[in-house]
């Protein structure tokens, strides 16, 4: 993640969930639930939350009953995370670090599972830093992956694209002045391409793809892999 990303996200800490929550209709935290819940496939499972943000996922894997390690270049975003923690009385750790380093270092590897929910898009190699991923998993552990994409040709997937590319930024620069933020969320999105670009990525990362799902009207797309 390069600087300027991350000192966006650091300005807009506070408010990111809440608007997120707004422009998703909610849905979110289903997504974020999905993830979570293929992640913790044990009891104990050694979580990683790569690009955790305000770490949403890993509180969740966590109430799974999961151990968790929250990782994030962004202060500003952790710092929200462990305020979560401390409200929901769980003990997670954390890890301010630039995870698209080579390699990537965060203590308590090799972890069970890792996800990385709304990260990959706005990495500028994600083949090299998913393949980084991948060393700090144990063998056969699940990488899951949750992330916008360009939709496909569906009557509801062009609406709810329409809503995504053309209102959701003007709803944006209403809500607390955030049109900077979603702005590059768009951008990045419009970089990744489809659900079928993401799986390649991953599978160019050396992973093999297990699951895959469409979700938010086909704006969303949620990967399950593996490796080793």
């Amino acid at each position: 993640m390069d600087t300027a990303t991350r000192e966006l996200f650091d300005a807009n800490a506070a408010t990111y969930d809440r608007v997120n929550t707004l422009i998703s209709l909610g849905l979110d935290a289903r997504w974020r639930a999905w993830a979570a819940s293929r992640a913790v496939e044990k009891p104990h499972a050694r979580v990683l939350d790569a690009f955790a943000g305000t770490g949403l996922v890993g509180l969740r894997a966590a109430a799974l009953g999961a151990e968790v390690t929250l990782a994030d270049g962004s202060r500003g975003m952790l710092e929200v995370a462990r305020r979560r923690a401390r409200a929901s009385r769980l003990e997670l750790r954390f890890a301010e670090t630039d995870l698209s380093t080579e390699p990537p270092e965060v203590p308590g590897a090799p972890f069970d599972a890792i996800t990385v929910v709304f990260g990959v898009r706005y990495l500028d190699d994600p083949v090299r830093v998913l393949r980084g991923l991948a060393t700090l998993l144990a063998p056969g552990g699940p990488l899951v992956i949750v992330d916008f994409v360009e939709p496909d040709g569906s009557f509801l997937s062009r609406l709810a694209a329409f809503y995504f590319f053309r209102v959701l930024p003007r709803v944006a620069s209403l809500l607390a002045g955030r049109r900077g933020l979603y702005d590059r969320l768009v951008a990045s999105t419009h970089r990744m391409g489809g659900a079928k670009r993401l799986v390649s990525l991953v599978e160019n990362a050396g992973l093999t793809v297990t699951e895959t799902r469409r979700m938010g009207f086909g704006l969303v797309a949620g990967v399950v892999a593996r490796h080793g």
